[in-house]
């Protein structure tokens, strides 16, 4: 601390962005399962509304992409300088197991559920690369 006014700790103002942003990521999360549910429940069925259901849990990752926005928005600079390595570590992770899929499918090989694996890649990546460089949690 440089002064006596320096706060230990997350202003209030800082814990109620935090908290809003991870409220809105939980709705963001919940209404994807229960979009998922729904497709995996009654999208295999040929009916016009297939093509809604199959639509359907993509609406909730709009919402995710939405609250990411904003919540950096409302980060300071620093904040912000700390937060886009990670997601940046993110985005090639999943973009070079997305290339080792297709060069693997090209080969012959089916990879099961490799949408989810590139998912699951990216954003594990994305966390670990903020714990090393100490960003600020959502």
């Amino acid at each position: 601390m440089t002064s006596d006014l320096d706060m230990e700790g997350e202003s209030p103002s800082e814990l109620r962005r935090r908290r809003g942003f991870q409220i809105r990521m939980w709705i963001g999360s919940g209404l994807f399962v229960l979009t998922f549910f729904a497709l995996s429940a009654w999208g295999h069925q040929p009916t016009p509304w297939r093509w809604v259901l199959v639509v359907l849990p993509l609406i909730p990752f709009v919402w995710m992409v939405a609250a990411t926005v904003l919540r950096v928005r409302q980060m300071d600079e620093y904040q912000v300088k700390l937060f886009f390595p990670g997601l940046a570590v993110g985005f090639v992770v999943a973009m070079l197991v997305s290339v080792v899929f297709g060069v693997l499918s090209s080969a012959g090989f089916a990879v099961p559920n490799g949408g989810w694996l590139i998912c699951i890649a990216g954003v594990l990546s994305w966390q670990i690369t903020n714990l090393f460089t100490g960003a600020p949690h959502a």
